[in-house]
């Protein structure tokens, strides 16, 4: 009894700790003789027009968040093959994926992981949508094309990081740490920050990328993770 116990009380938790997600997403690209006050006034309305369309219904954690993790991590009581979802938590985004999930899985193999997936309302139109995982209160979405994953993008509020270490939050700076000379930036006048590309050099990862949006202090707002040339999409399905 002690382990459906555990489960439901970590469950319980996250609907506790769950809320609605208002984020943004990006126009591209840089207009000349866009003003810093324009630029601002195009920010507003792109960030809460279209984000509030695709990111309907996504979940945002609290602080307590990160408390969670932990708990997770070494309660006995929790079987995370009973809720894979839970298990996603911990783990990093890389270029070819989060966890279980890998770029270029059809919606069948992802769900044969035992993760349960729903679809974004108003995130696409036809063969390009965003789905979101049951139970994970992460807010992340997986971009299908023709139902097949093609990027994972990694939206305000969560507390996921590559596996370099970059994460919601991260500086500029910090980027170039992490991932030095293997970064290309281009001006991003809707955030008055920057678009920044990391492109791997490992053999057979050159067709994906992890792009970071900065706003005008130099922060990471939300970055993703996919395939060439979708990954690259400032509006995602839109």
């Amino acid at each position: 009894m002690a382990k459906p116990t555990g489960l439901a009380a970590v469950l319980g938790t996250m609907a506790i700790l769950s809320g609605v997600l208002v984020a943004g997403t990006y126009d591209q690209p840089p207009v000349n003789n866009l003003s810093a006050a324009a630029a601002e006034s195009g920010r507003r309305t792109s960030y809460t027009s279209q984000a509030s369309r695709m990111l309907h219904g996504v979940i945002v954690p609290l602080n307590s968040l990160k408390t969670m993790k932990r708990a997770i991590a070494v309660s006995p009581a929790t079987n995370v093959r009973e809720v894979p979802t839970l298990a996603i938590l911990t783990e990093p985004l890389k270029t070819t994926g989060l966890g279980p999930i890998e770029i270029g899985m059809s919606l069948r193999q992802v769900r044969a992981k035992g993760l349960r997936l729903e679809p974004i309302a108003n995130s696409g139109s036809g063969e390009c949508k965003y789905y979101k995982l049951q139970n994970h209160s992460d807010p992340i979405g997986l971009m299908a094309i023709d139902n097949r994953v093609l990027r994972i993008d990694v939206w305000p509020g969560s507390e996921t990081e590559t596996l370099s270490g970059a994460k919601i939050g991260s500086t500029e700076e910090e980027l170039v740490q992490l991932y030095g000379d293997q970064l290309e930036a281009t001006a991003n006048p809707i955030t008055l920050g920057k678009t920044i590309v990391f492109t791997p050099k490992d053999p057979g990862e050159d067709i994906f990328r992890l792009v970071f949006e900065t706003d005008d202090r130099g922060r990471v707002v939300q970055y993703r993770a996919g395939q060439f040339p979708s990954v690259t999409w400032p509006e995602g399905c839109l």
